[in-house]
């Protein structure tokens, strides 16, 4: 079951109260290669401007990904309010389940 899904440690508040800084998810890396992520997804996707990994729900898909933080109150969210639209090609994964602590 867990052989084509990774375990990705979640970094910062952004994703609160549903994902803690420090919780472990894992992510489905085939979740994408048959259909597009969808509105309400927690995906796993590369910045486009910076070297590293977002985590982020989907909140909508429009020729790209709109990717938003679940924490509303967090000024730099590093979402696509600050970055625009991610392109499919960057969304490399779904989350589908969350190491409770």
């Amino acid at each position: 079951m867990f052989g084509r899904r990774k375990r990705v440690r979640v970094r910062g508040p952004s994703m609160e109260p549903g994902l803690r800084d420090g919780q472990v998810v894992f992510v489905d890396r085939r979740a994408y290669l048959t259909r597009p992520p969808a509105d309400g997804d927690i995906v796993v996707a590369h910045h486009p401007q910076r070297d590293f990994e977002i985590i982020k729900r989907v909140e909508f898909v429009d020729e790209g990904v709109y990717l938003r933080s679940d924490n509303r109150n967090e000024p730099d969210a590093q979402d696509s309010r600050s970055f625009g639209l991610v392109g499919l090609e960057n969304v490399w994964g779904r989350v589908t389940s969350v190491v409770r602590d």
